[in-house]
């Protein structure tokens, strides 16, 4: 696997938001219904993800719930924080390796995204035992960064849905490390996991 262009002995710090478009579509492609949730994405220079979804209730936005790929821990955690619970989803096995995105020998073109030149990877699903691809993704080769996918899901017996999920107003500083914190937070007990590894979808395989 190549990883050209990503030659860099520390991850690259990221601070940005994040927007994720929801279409539920109806057997002609007809949107049925459209939601769209905005958030922030954070990754320090040890690997370690969050990711935070606010609330606009009360006219204010809020945080109300968010993921943490804890790289210290080696624990991925769903986090709420209305009741400041952090809850053991999944363990983290390897370190984090970002510059699998810089792979060009799978990549499908290129593209910039929201200011970042993109490699351009298939996502894909299995469906009926056959691996077929749903959607794009768009790695920065440059960062080890997930920009954007596009992908339209449609398991078995569920709606058909489109989902774009992308980062904006992207800065490489690194983040307030007590966003990782979780000396406020319980703990309670570990729940069936919702993923094995830290993504922006855990539903969809990208393959690079």
């Amino acid at each position: 696997m190549s990883s050209a262009g990503f030659c860099r002995a520390q991850i690259t710090p990221v601070v940005a938001k994040q927007r994720i478009v929801t279409d539920i579509l109806d057997s002609e492609g007809n949107i049925v219904t459209h939601s769209e949730t905005i958030g922030r994405y954070l990754r320090s220079s040890s690997g370690s993800t969050i990711t935070q979804v606010y609330s606009s209730a009360g006219g204010k936005p809020l945080i109300q719930s968010g993921q943490l790929a804890d790289y210290s821990r080696h624990k991925i955690y769903q986090l709420n924080y209305d009741r400041y619970e952090a809850v053991e989803r999944s363990d983290l096995l390897d370190s984090p390796h970002p510059e699998y995105l810089a792979n060009t020998s799978t990549a499908q073109g290129q593209e910039t995204v929201n200011g970042l030149p993109c490699l351009i990877h298939g996502i894909y699903m299995t469906i009926d035992g056959k691996k077929q691809q749903i959607g794009k993704a768009y790695d920065s080769a440059v960062y080890g960064l997930h920009v954007k996918e596009d992908a339209i899901i449609e398991p078995p017996g569920g709606p058909r849905t489109h989902r774009v999920v992308e980062l904006f107003d992207i800065s490489f500083v690194e983040p307030d490390p007590r966003e990782f914190a979780l000396d406020k937070f319980s703990f309670p007990a570990k729940q069936p996991a919702a993923c094995t590894k830290p993504a922006v979808s855990t539903s969809l395989e990208s393959l690079k």
